[in-house]
């Protein structure tokens, strides 16, 4: 063993080579920890820009009329949405903070701001691209208010009744199906964990 040491290091080529080789491990290393660090970087980046681009005004007033129930689904001529229960006063104060106006809402906003965002959401939760987890903590409620809600129920109904709509939003209504087996079980390793740590 003391021979193969001192003759690596009074050899200038097995020298070189043995220090070019642990300069090599140590680049590799620097390099695998810098980008496990850049990607952790680029999924909560990724994760950001997914719950900005969802959260819209227009998601948001929806949401909300969702949330009370104060959307009425007409599915005759063109189908749409009516805005019910202005006559109570805190409705009305909500929807003018919030910029509600008009008394009824497209099927095509809705699609737009709250199903089609969603069903991309299940379709990158389906691919591995985001976590049960992680959609759980950014999305839940939201999800749970879109396939809940009596009008937007029966509006995502409607849209599947005809057969070659079967599968329209199945993304959609798989994660949420999903989120709701697995939610006891994120809240309890949620709590678990707030034991230890808190």
């Amino acid at each position: 063993m003391c021979d193969f040491l001192y003759k690596s290091v009074s050899d200038p080529s097995v020298f070189w080579a043995m220090i070019t080789a642990i300069a090599t491990i140590a680049l590799i290393a620097v390099a695998y920890w810098q980008l496990s660090n850049l990607a952790q970087t680029s999924r909560s980046d990724f994760l950001y820009r997914l719950k900005k681009d969802f959260f819209t005004d227009d998601a948001r007033r929806l949401i909300f009329l969702a949330e009370h129930e104060l959307l009425e689904f007409h599915e005759q001529e063109i189908p749409h949405f009516e805005i019910i229960g202005r006559e109570k006063i805190s409705v009305i104060e909500r929807m003018r903070e919030l910029g509600i106006k008009g008394d009824s809402v497209s099927v095509y906003l809705v699609d737009d701001a709250l199903f089609g965002p969603i069903e991309d959401l299940g379709v990158l939760e389906k691919l591995g691209l985001v976590s049960l987890q992680e959609v759980y903590e950014a999305f839940v409620t939201y999800i749970n208010i879109c396939v809940e809600s009596e009008p937007l129920k029966a509006y995502l109904d409607w849209s599947r009744k005809d057969a070659e709509d079967d599968d329209v939003y199945d993304n959609l209504l798989n994660l949420y199906n999903k989120l709701k087996k697995e939610t006891p079980r994120i809240r309890q390793e949620k709590r678990w964990e707030w034991r230890i740590s808190g």
